[in-house]
């Protein structure tokens, strides 16, 4: 089972706007190459959209999205069945090497598993787009501000910290060291709250990215420090572990000196936004957005497009904006 993941797929229908106005079009390292033998672009008819988590509620909420919207671009579009196994996804990715499909999106669990896998798509003549990171051999890369995500939020919660408790309180900071996105939001959190709210400790900073994982973390951390008032997370699964965790330990849902907030919406943490509890505020990308450039990167890269790449922006949602916490539960289908 493997346990390192991106964060998310993405939510937010109607923060941060449609898909032409979100993606900012960047060259991202080693992207803008052509597969080996190839001349020229290659038209792109069949998608193969290859994410692991497949368990995640998010992936049932997007990938119907990107089904339709390839429908619209006259595009075939096909998934694989990781199951949340690298064997799993190494053994997909290398069936359909040999089949028709044109270009694959892909996340890579484990980069250096997955380096050889792009090298192996190029090969055969078939663009290659990394999600949620990059890796040294790739056409293109879809990414959502990982950096500025944890920034975001920690800015919020060291403004929360400052206005409630007097700029001092102890903090957990549940990070992800397993993978690019996870590295550069784990910065942006602990960076951005030293930034916003010098007086606040992080007196415990531990891996973590499932609820689960989140769970035991945050219960052995107040064991140590039953007085931690604030819980960050780089994966917002982690977060809603974290939240159960304090509750467990006694601590009402409402508390007004307490505050958790993780990377990525889920429906878990966005229904305890709604309800009022501490459970205080996410930073998420546009669902629509992402599901949209899954689509529209393979098609730009076989049109020519050099700077197929798209760093798509993020949005803070908060407990104080209830339209755009409603708006991510539909996406959840909630």
């Amino acid at each position: 089972m493997v346990t390192r993941r991106t964060l998310l797929l993405g939510a937010g229908l109607s923060v941060v706007g449609a898909t032409t106005a979100c993606g900012t079009m960047t060259e991202q390292s080693g992207s803008g190459s052509t597969a080996s033998g190839s001349s020229g672009p290659r038209p792109v008819k069949k998608i193969l959209f290859d994410y692991p988590f497949t368990s995640l509620p998010i992936y049932a909420a997007l990938t119907p999205i990107m089904v339709d919207y390839a429908k619209t671009k006259s595009v075939g579009f096909e998934l694989t069945n990781d199951n949340n196994d690298l064997s799993q996804q190494i053994t997909n990715l290398t069936t359909y090497l040999n089949s028709d499909v044109d270009a694959v999106v892909s996340f890579p669990a484990d980069p250096a598993s997955l380096e050889a896998m792009a090298k192996q798509y190029k090969a055969a003549g078939k663009y290659w787009v990394t999600y949620g990171g990059d890796l040294p051999t790739q056409d293109a890369t879809l990414q959502f501000s990982f950096e500025d995500s944890g920034k975001q939020l920690a800015d919020h919660a060291g403004t929360w910290v400052n206005e409630t408790l007097g700029g001092r309180a102890k903090v957990l900071v549940i990070e992800d060291q397993t993978i690019q996105i996870g590295r550069e939001r784990t910065k942006g959190l602990v960076e951005g709250l030293e930034a916003t709210a010098p007086g606040a400790q992080v007196v415990v900073q531990q891996q973590g990215v499932s609820p689960s994982e989140g769970l035991s973390v945050t219960s052995a951390a107040l064991a140590q420090h039953p007085d931690i008032a604030v819980v960050l997370t780089a994966v917002g699964d982690a977060a809603q572990g974290a939240y159960q965790a304090l509750v467990t330990a006694g601590r009402p849902e409402t508390d007004a000196k307490t505050y958790v907030g993780g990377l990525d919406a889920n429906l878990f943490a966005l229904q305890k936004m709604k309800a009022g509890t501490f459970f205080r505020a996410t930073v998420t990308v546009d669902g629509i957005a992402i599901a949209h450039a899954v689509v529209d990167i393979p098609l730009a890269l076989g049109q020519g497009k050099k700077d197929a790449s798209v760093d798509l922006p993020v949005a803070l949602i908060t407990m104080d904006d209830p339209a755009a916490v409603d708006a991510q539960i539909k996406i959840f289908g909630g």
